[in-house]
């Protein structure tokens, strides 16, 4: 519905533009047709000079549209700049589809129309002569032209507003400001000069215009550059104050989102586990859904792309033969930019974002968003190896899980973070029956095995419920947040039971492992972490010298025969 809208709105302008043409056409007094025909030039050269970028252009053709009214009244004004623009635009190769041609023409026309009404209304019969009315009606001719311009082009690219932003409305309203202010007093300049010097001055006064014309396309090009810059310094210094990897990559999907807009994107991470890029984040209305999709290297073609390690743009999916049979994003958006996340010579991940208009990405996007992805890849590269470090000083060298360091700093760390909940932590102690024969029957190689086996075991039933640690040569403890001794009692029952069902394939022994555990728990039991550890390790003694292979809790030492 809102395309067939624009598309009634474009045409309505273009029929009201053509209707104003046709009407004053009989109002051009064709004497001075060689004078027009050299406004039209200077107006040809103006448009094509002029300033582009998404909400519109700048050019210093008010200038001319000015003096040609002073000079020759409202309908030489609307020919030659309609006439100026068709040329310009029209014939002269600019890359404008042809109704945005037309377009153009015609709100120009509509412009000038509107403008030399309220001319008429404020200026009255002040004719030629320099009075207060005469000035207080160029003026108003002036600023109703600029306002009816900039709200019928405005209204034109409202609906691709949306897709660059890096410009808003007041850029384009600032910007376009300037340029008329610039231009008025230079409008007026030309019909005085042309009076005293005719044509020849007139087109010694432009040149300078377009000098300026010139410059402010530098101006906006350089403004614009330094809006990619700045999306690129927040990446910087979001990265720098960020070591998640979850924030990161939602940092650029954010930030990527001030380059260019995108219907949907996600991001991929290499999977050591899995030997895979898994989706880690994603943005749009496909997020639930690209948050599932994972990516082989060297398959398809977002595959192929990681693998090679160069970033790919493809304009249209319908028309690109490499990703016409593709599933996913391929069929349901039509353009799409694949960047690889390059850190050295290792790719990290890939970042993918889509959109449903086809050529929605040129190659200042894809350089771009380059940048952004090298600093990413690097940052992501650097968080992962600092997690690994991290990890490696917090994990049991035999066994892969958490060793006696990490656990005393998490038990304090659970300690006040249940305490100020007001919330339980329990504690299990264990270790494995008789370990020191299974070390002097087997050898120590066959001990090694068992203790693996057994951290695996305990790490899968407890999962997320608990931390298991490696405390000490064949000792294991397991804090339990917000879980109290009767429930921790209850685990450390099924762990026994586990371990004893339990077939450790250790080879050349045929003997079953047996373990026993001691549970104590805070506040019941202790007050701080010391005395938990302590409790806890009285109540495995306790189960070591009750005759092994059991569970006693801290509050069942009193009931054990001494």
């Amino acid at each position: 519905m809102r395309r067939i809208t624009h598309v009634a709105y474009t045409w309505l302008v273009i029929g009201l533009g053509a209707w104003g043409l046709a009407r004053l056409f009989s109002f051009l007094d064709l004497d001075y047709g060689r004078h027009f025909l050299a406004f039209i030039v200077l107006g040809v050269a103006a448009e094509w000079l002029a300033v582009n970028f998404p909400h519109g252009q700048l050019s210093g053709g008010f200038a001319l549209v000015l003096a040609t009214f002073i000079l020759f009244d409202a309908p030489a004004a609307a020919w030659t700049g309609a006439l100026a623009t068709l040329i310009s635009q029209g014939f002269l190769p600019r890359g404008n589809p042809l109704r945005t041609v037309f377009f153009n023409a015609a709100q120009h026309v509509l412009a000038v129309m509107a403008g030399n009404y309220v001319f008429l209304r404020v200026a009255g019969a002040a004719g030629n002569r320099l009075t207060v009315e005469l000035a207080a009606g160029l003026l108003a001719f002036s600023g109703t032209y600029f306002l009816v311009n900039h709200l019928l082009v405005s209204l034109y690219v409202a609906p691709k507003r949306s897709l660059y932003p890096l410009l808003s409305w007041w850029d384009a309203l600032r910007w376009d400001g300037f340029t008329c202010l610039f231009s008025i007093p230079i409008g007026l300049l030309m019909a005085l000069l042309y009076r005293e010097a005719g044509l020849s001055g007139v087109v010694l006064l432009f040149l300078p215009v377009l000098v300026v014309q010139f410059v402010l396309r530098l101006y906006v090009h350089m403004e614009l550059t330094n809006r990619e810059l700045l999306a690129l310094y927040h990446v910087a210094r979001g990265l720098s104050q960020r070591l998640d990897v979850q924030e990161i990559l939602d940092l650029v999907l954010k930030e990527t989102r001030r380059v260019v807009s995108y219907h949907s994107g996600v991001i991929y991470l290499w999977s050591e586990e899995k030997r895979y890029f898994k989706a880690r984040a994603a943005a749009g209305p496909f997020r639930e859904k690209l948050c599932k999709s994972v990516v082989f290297s060297g398959e398809g073609f977002i595959g192929w792309v990681i693998e090679n390690g160069e970033p790919e743009i493809i304009h249209d999916v319908r028309e690109d033969p490499r990703v016409r049979q593709e599933p996913g994003l391929f069929q349901v958006l039509r353009s799409l930019m694949v960047i690889p996340l390059l850190a050295d010579t290792r790719t990290v991940g890939a970042l993918v974002i889509g959109d449903k208009r086809p050529f929605a990405f040129n190659e200042n996007h894809l350089h771009t968003i380059s940048v952004i992805c090298g600093q990413v890849a690097v940052a992501i590269a650097n968080t992962i190896l600092m997690k690994r470090l991290a990890e490696s000083a917090n994990t049991d060298g035999l066994t892969g899980i958490y060793n006696h360091r990490y656990f005393t700093y998490r038990a304090d760390v659970e300690y006040r973070r249940t305490r100020d909940a007001g919330l339980p932590l329990a504690l299990i102690m264990l270790d494995v029956d008789n370990f020191k024969l299974i070390n002097d029957r087997f050898g120590h190689v066959a001990g090694d095995a068992v203790l693996v086996e057994l951290a695996r075991l305990l790490r899968d039933a407890v999962g997320e419920a608990g931390v298991v640690c490696r405390y000490g040569g064949e000792e294991f403890a397991i804090l339990l947040p917000g879980c109290d001794a009767a429930r921790a009692g209850a685990l450390a029952g099924e762990l026994r039971r586990l371990v004893r069902e339990h077939h450790f394939a250790v080879e050349g022994m045929p003997r079953q492992v047996r373990i026993s555990l001691g549970v104590a728990a805070c506040p019941q039991d202790a007050v701080d972490v010391t005395t938990l550890v302590q409790r806890a390790d009285q109540a495995l003694y306790g189960a070591k010298k009750a005759g092994k292979d059991r569970v006693v809790l801290y509050e069942q030492l009193a009931e054990l025969p001494r």
